[in-house]
C-alpha cells in the first residue's frame, strides 16, 4: 500500500483555504493569484529562454513555465499550482545544482527566486534576515558595508541559501564553522503549500535536517543568520598566489601535508590548489597553482617562506577585502567563473589529507585530457576546520565535519553532447584515484554532488542518519515532490 500521511492531509486542508481559493480564481492561469511584482513567463520568449539558462548547461531541467516569485504568498500559490495540474518543480536561486538528478524536472515549473532578495540587520546587529533569492555576493557586500561578516562562500553568483542546505564551505569557516552552522532558524513552504518555521525550538528536527540534507525538504523563503563584527585588523585580506610545474607537485603537496596539522597555521590561513592549462607558463602541462588567503595585510611568515623555499616559477601578491576575494577568484557575478551556458562536470571527494601518489595520478588524468576541455580546472580546497570540529557531529544532519580538504575536477567547455561522455569518464577516473588513495569510502560534499554517489556518500554511513533523514522525508514531503537534489528515497 502507497504511504499516506492523513496528518500531512489535514494540515494542509486546514492552513492552505484562503490560498487554495485565489489559486482556484486564476482557473488555468497563474498569473492572477501572484502578487503584482511577479511574473509568470512561457516557453517560445526570449525571457523564457533566458531565465531556463543555467550554470551548466550538460543537464538541465526541462520547464513547461517559470514563475518568477517575489512572495513567500508566490510560492506557496505556485507549488499549489503545480499540485493540481501534477507538475513537478524545481526552485532555484543561483542555478549552480550540477548533479545529473536536476534532469529528471521534465515539463515542470521552475521558481526563479531572484526578486526575493531583501536582507536586514536585527537583533542588534548579531543576525540578519535574508530572502530566499538572496545570492552570496550580494549578502557579502551588504554586510561588509556594514562592518559585518558571516561564514560565505567562494563565488558571488551562488544563492546564500542553497548552499546552506548542504552544509557550506568557504572563508572564515574555522572560525565561525560551516554556513549551515549559522542559521538560526528559516521559513520554509513544504510540498502542500503550507508554511512552516524551523529552528533549535520550533520543528528542531526539520532544522537538523535543514543543514545539510535541506534540498530534501521545502523551499526556504527566508532565514535568519549569525553575523559577526569585522575586526579593525581585518579590513584588508592578502591573496598570494605561488605558481608551480609539474614537477615540484611531490614537494609542494608534503609541505601542504606538513600545515594540515600545524598547531600553528591561524583558523583563517586558507589554501586553495588550482590545476589549470596556462601556454605562456608551461607549453606542454597543465601549473599548479597554490592561491594563500589571509584576513591581514600579509601572509604569516612561516607559511610565506615554506612556499619560497620551494622556488615557484612567479609569485603573486596583492591585497583586497572580504567582498574582493571572489572576484580574484575571477569568481565575481561578472567573471568567466559565473558565466552561464558552458557545459561543466563536477564531482567531489572529501579528504583528509593529500595522497600524493593519487594527486599525481589526478594531475596526469587531467593533463591527458582532449584539447576541447582546456578550459577545465580541478580544485584543492582547504579550509581550516577548527571552530567546524567545535561543534557537535550529531547537531546537523551534514555527515563530514572531519573532512579537511575539499577535492573536485570541473570539466569545463562549449556545450557538445558528444564530449559529455568524455568529461564524465575523466572526472570518474580522477575520482576513484582519490578514493583509492585516501583510504576509505567516497565521502561527497552534496552541494558540488555529480549525481551518481550513493546515499551513503552524502548524507553519512552511520545508519541512524539515513533512518532519520527517511523518517523526516515521509513527515514533510511524503510524495517526493522535492526529489531533483540527492533525493532521500
Amino acid at each position: 500500500m502507497a504511504y499516506f500521511n492523513y496528518r500531512f492531509f489535514l494540515i494542509t486542508l486546514v492552513a492552505l483555504a484562503p490560498v487554495l481559493l485565489s489559486v482556484r480564481l486564476g482557473k488555468d492561469n497563474l498569473a492572477p493569484s501572484l502578487s503584482g511584482q511577479a511574473r509568470v513567463l512561457y516557453p517560445g520568449s526570449d525571457e523564457f529562454a533566458n531565465a531556463s539558462v543555467r550554470w551548466s548547461a550538460a543537464k538541465s531541467p526541462a520547464y513547461s513555465l517559470i514563475v518568477k516569485v517575489a512572495t513567500e504568498a508566490d510560492v506557496q500559490k505556485t507549488i499549489l499550482y503545480a499540485n493540481q495540474k501534477g507538475k513537478s518543480f524545481l526552485a532555484v536561486s543561483g542555478g549552480h545544482g550540477t548533479t545529473s538528478q536536476i534532469a529528471n524536472a521534465k515539463g515542470g515549473i521552475g521558481i526563479h527566486l531572484g526578486r526575493m532578495n531583501n536582507i536586514s540587520i536585527v537583533d542588534d546587529g548579531e543576525a540578519a534576515l535574508i530572502e530566499g533569492g538572496v545570492q552570496n555576493g550580494d549578502l557579502v557586500s551588504y554586510l561588509w558595508a556594514r562592518g559585518k561578516q558571516t561564514a560565505t562562500t567562494g563565488c558571488d553568483c551562488v544563492g546564500y541559501i542553497a548552499p546552506i542546505l548542504g552544509g557550506g564551505h568557504g572563508w572564515l569557516r574555522g572560525r565561525y564553522g560551516l554556513a549551515a552552522d549559522q542559521l538560526l532558524s528559516a521559513r520554509l513552504v513544504l510540498a502542500n503549500g503550507t508554511v512552516v518555521e524551523a529552528s533549535e525550538v520550533e520543528n528542531p528536527d526539520l532544522f537538523w535536517a535543514l543543514r545539510g540534507a535541506g534540498h530534501n525538504f521545502g523551499v526556504v523563503t527566508q532565514a535568519k543568520l549569525r553575523i559577526y563584527d569585522v575586526p579593525p585588523s581585518e579590513r584588508q585580506w592578502t591573496a598570494s598566489g605561488f605558481v608551480f610545474k609539474e614537477d615540484k607537485l611531490e614537494a609542494l603537496f608534503e609541505v601542504a601535508n606538513e600545515v594540515l596539522d600545524d598547531p600553528e597555521r591561524p583558523a583563517e590561513l586558507t589554501y586553495y590548489f588550482v590545476f589549470a592549462f596556462n601556454r605562456e607558463v608551461d607549453a606542454e602541462q597543465p601549473i599548479i597553482t597554490l592561491w594563500v588567503y589571509y584576513p591581514s595585510t600579509r601572509i604569516p611568515e612561516k607559511f610565506d617562506e615554506q612556499l619560497r623555499a620551494l622556488i615557484p616559477v612567479a609569485v603573486e601578491t596583492s591585497t583586497t577585502d572580504l567582498a574582493g576575494v571572489n572576484a580574484h577568484l575571477l569568481a565575481n557575478k561578472d567573471g568567466p567563473a559565473c558565466a552561464e551556458g558552458l557545459s561543466r562536470k563536477l564531482t567531489p571527494i572529501s579528504l583528509q589529507h593529500y595522497p600524493i601518489p593519487s594527486i599525481r595520478r589526478s594531475f596526469e588524468i587531467f593533463a591527458n585530457m582532449p584539447a576541447a576541455l582546456h578550459d577545465s580546472v580541478m580544485f584543492l580546497e582547504n579550509y581550516p576546520n577548527d571552530r567546524v570540529l567545535e561543534i557537535d557531529a550529531n547537531s546537523t544532519a551534514f555527515p563530514n565535519r572531519i573532512g579537511k580538504i575539499l577535492a573536485s575536477p570541473l570539466m569545463t567547455y562549449a556545450p557538445n553532447a558528444s564530449l559529455d561522455a568524455v568529461a564524465d569518464g575523466i572526472i570518474d577516473d580522477i575520482r576513484d584515484a582519490l578514493v583509492k588513495g585516501s583510504g576509505s569510502n567516497l565521502v561527497a560534499y552534496i552541494n558540488y554532488a555529480k549525481g551518481d554517489e550513493s546515499l551513503e556518500a552524502v548524507y553519512g554511513y552511520e545508519p541512524w542518519r539515513l533512518e532519520k533523514l527517511r523518517r523526516l522525508k515521509k513527515e514533510f514531503d511524503p510524495f517526493g515532490r522535492f526529489n531533483f537534489f540527492a533525493p532521500i528515497v
